[in-house]
Parts: structure tokens; C-alpha cells; sequence
């Protein structure tokens, strides 16, 4: 529980400081690409921190592409 906090006043501490820059600049764009990035972040510690297994990107990118491996491979033998 506390690794969670501790993590959460991390971010806010973040937001704190970067969002109001990036507004004053007019990158409303980025900010919302900070935000979205930012939140994946902490809930991927915050499961991290709970135990729970986090997939690897690899198992993704590999049922991505199995099937057009499949297909392709048939036609080049």
C-alpha cells in the first residue's frame, strides 16, 4: 500500500510541475499525450507493487504477427 502512494504523490508531483508549462505554451496535444503516458506508467507500477503479473510486450507482438507470419510463410515455400 505504501509503495502506491508513494507512486501516486510522485505523479502528482510531476503533473504539478509540467502540466501548467506545457498550458502556458498551448500544447494541449502534449499535455494530453503526458497525461495518457503519465497514467500508463503509474498503473503498471501500481500493479508492479500489488503482485500482479504485468504481460510482456512481446507476448503482444507476437499474436500480432503469428498469423501473417503463417500466411506469408506458406507462400514462399
Amino acid at each position: 500500500m505504501l509503495p502506491s502512494i508513494a507512486v501516486l504523490i510522485v505523479a502528482s508531483t510531476i503533473v504539478y510541475f509540467e502540466v501548467p508549462t506545457l498550458l502556458k505554451k498551448g500544447l494541449k496535444k502534449e499535455v494530453w499525450t503526458f497525461s495518457l503516458l503519465l497514467l500508463l506508467g503509474v498503473m503498471l507500477c501500481i500493479a508492479k507493487e500489488t503482485g500482479d503479473t504485468i504481460p510482456s510486450p512481446l507476448s503482444a507482438i507476437k499474436f500480432i504477427y503469428q498469423p501473417i507470419y503463417t500466411v506469408v510463410s506458406t507462400y514462399l515455400e
